[in-house]
């Protein structure tokens, strides 16, 4: 009877489990939830490999499993929610990078240029 308990609470556990690794692919194919949905999709398999362990009956296989399990939540827990992916809709310019606001080198000197009545601009 323990024995038959136990398969089924590995087998509820095993499709939780991989609904949660499903979930995070999904969440993975929407260009705004990327990154959290691939954090999200590790996250869950770990939580495979240790409902596999109860339903296999084997406690190596769940200790090592509900161990990465946790540490891989932590670490999703501890990423924070400051994007570091630009929102979906907006280009990167990849000679500003981040500042947009600054001029690059080669366009102060042309406004520097254009500033002092210089028709030419050196080349």
């Amino acid at each position: 009877m323990v024995s038959f308990v136990l398969t089924v609470i590995g087998f509820l556990l095993l499709v939780i489990s991989l609904a949660g690794v499903a979930l995070g692919v999904y969440m993975a194919a929407d260009s705004r939830t990327r990154g959290r949905g691939k954090l999200f999709a590790l996250l869950w398999v770990p939580a495979v490999a240790a409902s596999s362990g109860v339903l296999m009956h084997d406690v190596v296989t769940f200790t090592v499993g509900l161990l990465c399990f946790l540490i891989a939540g932590t670490v999703f827990a501890l990423q924070g929610d400051t994007p570091n992916e630009l929102p979906a809709g907006e280009k990167a310019d990849l000679a500003r990078g981040t500042a947009r606001d600054r001029l690059l080198d080669s366009e102060k000197t042309t406004k520097e240029n254009e500033a002092r009545g210089q028709g030419r601009v050196a080349s």
